[in-house]
């Protein structure tokens, strides 16, 4: 025998009511509560939680620039959710202005790779930018000293090709404390600056840092700021 559903009408106050009951108190919540709510619904799991934790320790730019795969590829966050809080951050862009920072010189870029400074060992990043020079996010591509017969341009340009980035900036530490480059970081950034251009998405500068200082290729060698790869 056939259970008698409620009334439409009777399910939709129902639904309200459960609606209103879940969102009281949402202004006391930390960010983590309130990712964890558009990951996981109203009783979010303890795997949404996490990755809700993860998400909310990212500044806001990183956040907006990671996309759908980013979450997926960066945090380990499953698809579904992933695509539910790429489309938060598509309506936060559309909502609010764009708060990421432009990278308009070799200081604003090396902030952002401050993280190399420190390392122990010897490792090259790439910061991956959009249209604007705005920081779309950054990726350790190699660990060890520079050696053009290892380190491939392609080792360099192939996340920048997957995340849609329309420019790059290279980046890698010298833990001995000495910022000049070698004739092998030499070899390889004319390598990586003629293949970012061949492929649109030019090579802005190459940083070499240390924990007390830094190397601009672009500053030091002259590259053309006024260029169409600046």
């Amino acid at each position: 025998m056939a259970v008698a559903q409620p009334p439409a009408r009777s399910r939709r106050r129902t639904g309200a009511a459960r609606a209103a009951l879940a969102a009281a108190g949402l202004a006391d919540r930390s960010e983590a509560e309130l990712i964890a709510h558009v990951l996981g619904g109203h009783e979010p799991t303890p795997e949404a939680r996490r990755w809700s934790s993860s998400v909310a320790a990212l500044p806001v730019w990183r956040r907006r620039s990671l996309g759908a795969a980013g979450f997926v590829a960066d945090l380990g966050i499953g698809a579904e959710p992933a695509l539910r809080l790429a489309a938060l951050c598509e309506l936060a862009d559309r909502w609010y202005p764009d708060d990421r920072p432009a990278v308009g010189s070799p200081r604003d870029a090396a902030l952002l790779l401050d993280d190399l400074r420190h390392a122990p060992t010897e490792r090259i990043a790439v910061l991956l930018l959009d249209s604007r020079h705005r920081p779309m996010g950054s990726e350790v591509v190699a660990l060890g000293t520079i050696n053009a017969s290892r380190l491939q341009p392609r080792d360099v340009l192939a996340p920048a090709l997957l995340r849609g980035a329309s420019a790059i900036v290279v980046g890698h530490n010298h833990p001995s404390g000495d910022a000049s480059p070698s004739p092998a970081d030499r070899r390889v950034t004319a390598a990586l600056r003629e293949a970012a251009l061949i492929l649109g998405v030019p090579l802005l500068d190459h940083l070499i840092l240390t924990r007390h200082g830094q190397y601009s290729f672009r500053d030091a060698e002259g590259w053309d700021l006024e260029g169409p790869d600046a």
